[in-house]
């Protein structure tokens, strides 16, 4: 048998795991970091990768099978070598706290196919990897103790000829359309300084979290970015199960409700407010990225959202420790999922047993301790999966529901005939009381005009709380919110507003505001929405008089909603009632303005 080769790196180093973790666990940008070529993934078959890379004279590939991990203190990887010099690599990555840093010890184990073999792996891991690691892991350590994430990471930034001035002519544009100066200048740093992979999949909700500037404010400055051709908008339907990127298109007419993960192998239906994420890209007029080149796959920073992922060979038991953020996780293996609960006061020590899965929710600590025993006869994976879903995605439910989104990009609608599922929106349907006889009173001219000037505050108001005209019908308006409360605070501003306006008789408005499901469409050309959450909203205003809101009981029990139903001081009460082309009762809550 081949003599194994082992090495052992061990590393002092400032930052601690957690600040760590996001550069050392990126083991697409380690290995190109560390000079290592392209990786060309040429199939799958239950989970196992097949490989393939290029060198000057010899191709080589493997089979890569999937990394184990536990955030944030180690990961290790397998490959099995099917051509080249090499016949298998075992790597393990550890992560120590000490002194308030980090012990870093990283191992590699290599086996030689042959005597080029041999030769390789005393040279390139022996010798080159070794300098080359050591390197790479103290500039991610000196990031780290600064604070810093990979988003700070200096690039070769190769800006096209032009794209200096076009970024500065940009950022004036960007500035005179009301964006703040100290956000534009984040956004052209970005755009200068941050190397490659940082800029192929531009997170405007992530990076306003790590800027520390409201998501809506930076997602909107996005928009216009992307306008004035700064910026490339990408659509990409999120695979479910790894949260990975299934597809990406340019345009929402070219994405569909039924996609294909490659990765996991696996079929889903694209939820508008789940699976569809946009993010931004340079436009090739400002920054030239390198060739989309990668470095490999599966890497534990690919799927952030998973803390721990575990084979337990059969009849074995196997003791992990993780941190974890307050709130759900599910632990998931081909047995069944077991769902978790993450918070001060929970079980230290969690054990769970194959044959005998909980089917109460489990309260664990922050900090804890799993111990995961097979008595099952064939091995078994555990894959701990946060259950909080896409807090950072700017989702398409989210882009879609902004009226500058709708200003901007008029024309971007789902193709003819396809339908996307949104799993709760707030939609708000006004209308103007006793119009019908304001024409008569004062004629058409002079009550259109009337008319068009309420549209336009109504407008301002919902697009100034983050939401939308979707159309409007006669007097009559339909907006959409992805918030509910927005809606409120849209609806009490725009109506203070439309009864200070000269004219007789005054204004006032009728309107009907309702949480729930529905579809997105294109109807003439144009984002809609249809389903049961949309009837019932737009049979609502017809329950309010002049001056009130009638807002269903979803609307009505949301947190925000109610919190601000009881300071705000405004008149409200409960009433049952039936609602024309439902059968049943409808529980309402009737709001003076």
């Amino acid at each position: 048998m081949p003599k194994e080769y082992h090495y052992n790196w061990e590393l002092h180093l400032q930052a601690s795991p957690e600040a760590l973790w996001p550069f050392v666990a990126d083991t697409n940008r380690f290995n190109r970091d560390t000079g290592l070529p392209p990786v060309e993934r040429l199939g799958i078959h239950n989970g196992v990768s097949h490989m393939r890379f290029r060198l000057p004279v010899i191709n080589v590939e493997w089979d890569e099978n999937p990394f184990e991990w536990t955030y944030p203190y180690r990961f290790g990887i397998v490959r099995d070598y099917k051509k080249g010099p090499l016949a298998e690599m075992r790597v393990l990555c550890e992560l120590s706290p000490e002194n308030g840093g980090t012990l870093l010890r990283y191992q590699v184990w290599a086996r030689p196919r042959n005597p080029l073999g041999d030769a390789v792996i005393g040279l390139g891991i022996g010798l080159v990897s070794a300098r080359r690691f050591e390197g790479v892991f103290r500039g991610y350590d000196a990031l780290a103790a600064a604070g810093k994430s990979p988003l700070d990471a200096p690039g070769a930034a190769r800006l096209s000829t032009g794209g200096r001035q076009r970024l500065e002519a940009g950022r004036a544009r960007l500035e005179s359309f009301g964006a703040k100066p100290g956000l534009t200048a984040r956004l052209v740093s970005l755009l200068k300084e941050s190397d490659d992979l940082s800029l192929v999949r531009m997170r405007p909700f992530a990076l306003a979290d790590y800027w520390n500037t409201p998501r809506r404010e930076t997602l909107e400055m996005f928009l216009q970015a992307a306008r004035l051709g700064l910026l490339d908008i990408q659509w990409e339907l999120i695979c479910p199960m790894c949260r990975g990127a299934a597809e990406s298109h340019a345009s929402l007419g070219e994405i569909h409700a039924h996609s294909h993960c490659p990765s996991c192998q696996m079929d889903f239906e694209a939820n508008f407010d789940r699976q569809v994420e946009v993010t931004f890209s340079p436009n090739p007029a400002v920054r030239v990225l390198g060739e989309n080149a990668l470095f490999c796959v599966g890497s534990p920073q690919h799927v952030p959202h998973i803390n721990l992922a575990q084979g337990v060979p059969a009849g074995e038991t196997i003791s992990l420790s993780t941190l974890l953020e307050a709130g759900p996780y599910i632990l998931r293996s081909r047995l069944g999922d077991i769902h978790l609960r993450a918070a001060s006061g929970g079980a230290d020590t969690v054990d769970i047993h194959s044959q005998d899965l909980p089917k109460e929710e489990i309260l664990l600590s922050l900090m804890p301790s799993l111990r995961l025993h097979n008595s099952d006869s064939a091995p078994l994976d555990f894959m701990l999966e946060n259950g909080a879903w896409g807090n950072q995605a700017a989702t398409a439910a989210d882009v879609t529901s902004l009226q500058l989104f709708r200003d901007l990009f008029a024309n971007e609608a789902l193709r003819a005939g396809e339908e996307l599922s949104i799993s709760s929106v707030t939609l708000m349907f006004t209308d103007l009381r006793d119009s019908t006889r304001m024409y008569r009173q004062i004629g058409d001219a002079s009550a259109f005009g009337r008319v068009r000037q309420h549209f336009e505050i109504l407008e301002q108001e919902i697009a100034g709380q983050g939401g939308a005209v979707v159309k409007t019908m006669g007097d009559a308006v339909m907006a959409v919110f992805r918030q509910p409360l927005g809606a409120l605070l849209a609806i009490q501003n725009a109506h203070a507003e439309i009864t200070k306006t000269e004219g007789t008789p005054p204004l006032y408005l009728k309107v009907g505001i309702h949480s729930g499901p529905c579809i997105a469409v294109t109807l003439n050309e144009r984002l809609d929405y249809f389903g049961s959450t949309v009837n019932a909203a737009a049979r609502l205003p017809g329950l309010a008089e002049g001056g009130q809101m009638v807002l269903s009981d979803q609307t009505a029990s949301d947190p925000q909603v109610s919190e601000w139903l009881k300071a705000s001081g405004l008149v409200h009460e409960a009433f049952d009632a039936n609602i024309k082309g439902f059968e049943q009762s409808f529980r309402l809550w009737r709001v003076k303005l």
